[in-house]
């Protein structure tokens, strides 16, 4: 009976939203409908961030602050919530809970006087900028010279959470359920404005290490972070807990195609692992997916063949943590040099699907016209902590070789043609570690080389589908050399 409803609820959905679907058809065809490019140069609730970078440390001590909170709703069974991140139909409804769904903050501070920077990753697919703002709005007391000049909030990608986007519902009916968000941005400013009241003095160890039997590209050309990388805060009061500041890419999928029900996927069980073993405070900050970068749970990794998808997740997660434990004992101390710098981005809106997405009002995002094409405004983010770690905020999942290299030449590329760009590393020193947060203050879909795009369903090419368009990565190149240029 249960399967009959939802399959009578979604074929409603459809033939009730008909009519707006084809006009969304109509002026995703035609272009008409669109606001002209918006007047304000600088969108409201942007945070540019540092007015100037140091070079030097002006104090001894970092600071930092961390809490946590739970999304999971009380109502999961009474209420409709859909699960983001596979494209069904019906939809995917939740049906119950394994695990808490989190959002995790922290704040750092250099101690300069120049204010200090929030992070939150939230359990979900992706988090829009529109409401990503809405965060910063309800945080704008503490925000400002001296107070809170950057709040960058990304998304863990979970496949297995609740529709944060609103492209996973009964289309054209949205999958965002805006009661849900609006807790999701309660529950996140309040975390990030508890972090910033407990900040404590401590040190700021780093490390990192290869892990190439962790991961997997599932699209080539083959180009990926294999890296685990760690910062570790140990605060100077010793009833204060520590604080694993943990980045890799890895799309959390493990609940599989058919899960209906609601799991934090392996950044819960990684927490899970590292607060048992360390009574630390935990934060999983997502890399560059790009490319269905996968967590590798094969047998060489000592994980049974015989066991579920949601079996290997756990195992995996046991052994993430271990690889944390080994490299918290080697960190090195960083000094603390705290700089970040915002710029926003338009990217121009060709795929036909993200235009429709968009029409049909599925997401909260707004997009505008100029010189017969349309827009998206979005942000790009540039981190460095201490002096030779260096931090790309894309808004998106990046495909791996727009930040290390290793493009497709015009041979081998669908399109025949060569990227025109280096990949973003190459702009930094070999000494220097270069990290990615994704998904970071939007979530924009996959950011594709303009070279190897293709609109056509070619094979092997599925991260177009879900992508803003065909020059969204040369966009994304060049504004962040022009960054760089700057500020890098």
């Amino acid at each position: 009976m249960t399967i009959i409803i939802r399959w009578f609820s979604a074929i409603l959905a459809v033939i009730m939203g008909l009519p707006s679907l084809l006009g969304a058809v109509l002026q995703s065809a035609t272009k008409i409908g669109y606001d002209e490019r918006p007047v304000a140069a600088i969108s409201e609730n942007f945070l540019e961030g540092n007015e100037e970078f140091i070079d030097e440390a002006r104090s001894e001590y970092w600071s930092a602050g961390y809490a946590r909170r739970v999304l999971t709703p009380e109502d999961i069974e009474g209420t409709r919530y859909f699960l983001g991140g596979f494209l069904k139909f019906p939809a995917q409804e939740a049906t119950g809970v394994v695990d808490d769904l989190c959002v995790r903050a922290i704040v750092l501070d250099d101690n300069s006087g120049r204010g200090a920077a929030a992070f939150a990753w939230i359990d979900g697919v992706g988090f829009m900028n529109a409401d990503i703002k809405g965060i910063r709005e309800k945080l704008s007391d503490i925000t400002g010279d001296g107070k809170l000049i950057s709040i960058d909030v990304g998304s863990t990608h979970n496949h297995s959470a609740i529709d944060t986007q609103g492209l996973w519902g009964n289309i054209p009916k949205s999958g965002r359920n805006e009661e849900y968000i609006a807790s999701v941005i309660e529950k996140t400013a309040d975390a990030i404005r508890e972090a910033y009241n407990s900040r404590c003095k401590g040190t700021l160890y780093y490390s990192s290490e290869a892990y190439p039997e962790l991961f997997h590209d599932g699209r080539d050309p083959y180009s990926i972070d294999e890296k685990i990388h760690l910062f570790r805060f140990v605060p100077m009061d010793s009833t204060k807990k520590e604080i694993y500041i943990t980045n890799f890419g890895a799309h959390p999928i493990n609940l599989g195609w058919s899960n209906t029900e609601i799991s934090g996927d392996f950044p819960y069980y990684i927490e899970q692992a590292v607060t048992q073993s360390t009574n630390a405070d935990f934060i999983f900050i997502q890399g560059a997916i790009g490319g269905a970068i996968h967590s590798n749970m094969g047998v060489h990794n000592g994980i049974p063949e015989e066991l579920t998808s949601f079996e290997k997740m756990k195992e995996y997660s046991k052994i993430v943590a271990g690889k944390l434990a080994e490299l918290a004992k080697k960190g090195e101390k960083v000094e603390p040099i705290l700089n970040v710098r915002h710029e926003q981005i338009d990217f121009e809106v060709n795929n036909f699907v993200f235009l429709l997405a968009e029409s049909a009002g599925l997401c909260n995002v707004k997009a505008f016209k100029e010189d017969g094409k349309i827009y998206l405004t979005s942000e790009i983010g540039y981190l460095e902590i201490g002096k030779n770690i260096k931090i790309i905020e894309a808004p998106g999942e990046a495909l791996p070789e727009l930040i290390y290299g290793g493009f497709y030449s015009a041979e081998e590329a669908h399109n025949g043609t060569e990227y025109p760009y280096e990949g973003i590393a190459s702009f930094f020193d070999e000494n220097d570690e270069v990290l990615v947060f994704g998904l970071c203050n939007d979530a924009l879909g996959y950011i594709v080389p303009d070279n190897d795009y293709s609109s056509s369903g070619a094979e092997g090419h599925y991260e177009e589908t879900v992508s803003t368009g065909s020059v969204s990565a040369t966009a994304f190149s060049k504004e962040f050399f022009e960054l760089l240029e700057i500020w890098g």
